[in-house]
């Protein structure tokens, strides 16, 4: 049986150790650590992290057999898309603090 790929971004990561979202985020940590999910995470979000976050959660991250990404061109143009026909708004567009 294929192992269902979820996508995660900081706050996600940052959520394990937040009293409002702690219990669910270390319910959804232990299931990746079973093999129940498979994480996958960019290398932006990975950077993004590694300058900002404690070193706690960085090591909780890495505890995670993790898949990670790069973004891509095609990616960008979906987003773009997205913005154009109003499927998004500009509070959720992370592109333009991706790309800079």
């Amino acid at each position: 049986m294929k192992i269902m790929r979820v996508y995660i971004e900081n706050s996600v990561v940052g959520g394990y150790f937040d009293d409002e979202f702690e219990e669910a985020t270390k319910r959804l940590f232990e299931e990746f650590r079973e093999g129940v999910y498979k994480p996958v995470i960019s290398t932006h979000v990975i950077n993004e992290l590694e300058d900002r976050a404690p070193k706690y959660v960085i090591d909780n991250l890495n505890s995670l057999n993790y898949e990670d990404y790069d973004i891509t061109e095609e990616m960008i143009d979906l987003a773009d898309k997205y913005m154009e026909n109003n499927i998004v708004s500009k509070k959720y567009y992370v592109m333009d603090y991706i790309l800079q």
